[in-house]
């Protein structure tokens, strides 16, 4: 079972391994599929490829997380309507296990595990714990075959 938890826009903060982060994405559709205990949010990022600036910050941002979608380390929302839906679904499911996939277009689909945190301040950061998919463009720019590994 599908379920939306924001349609419309919301800032998101990306942090790497390597000790960059991000603060100009912005994601869209976050929506939450429900199949037993696994729960999968969905979080549409081609709006930051929408712009004739290529060198806005998050173009840059957007291009700079298909580049290095391996070296994710933790993504936040600081949208309270988004935390509040996905905390809900999460305490209606015994033993919830939550992936989180990365729709970049025709630049690729990224599948995450994660772990949630709420913060503080609101809001929610959701932890990588492994790579599950990555499904980079290949030459056409559509998206190929999945490519399992992982890391802690």
């Amino acid at each position: 079972m599908r379920h939306s938890l924001r349609k419309t826009a919301s800032h998101l903060h990306l942090g790497y391994s390597h000790g960059d982060a991000s603060d100009g994405l912005m994601g869209r559709r976050f929506e939450l599929e429900v199949e037993g205990s696994l729960l999968t949010l969905s979080i549409d990022l081609t709006i930051n490829f929408h712009t004739r600036d290529k060198s806005a910050g998050s173009y840059l941002d957007a291009a700079a997380l298909a580049r290095n979608h391996r070296q994710l380390r933790h993504l936040q929302c600081g949208d309270n309507l988004v935390r509040t839906r996905l905390i809900r679904a999460w305490e209606s499911v015994p033993a919830p296990r939550l992936r989180m996939a990365l729709d970049l277009g025709s630049r690729g689909c990224f599948v995450y595990a994660v772990q949630p945190h709420s913060l503080l301040m609101g809001g929610i950061q959701l932890d990588i714990t492994a790579v599950l998919e990555d499904e980079p463009p290949d030459e056409g720019g559509a998206a190929s075959g999945a490519q399992r590994t992982e890391h802690a």
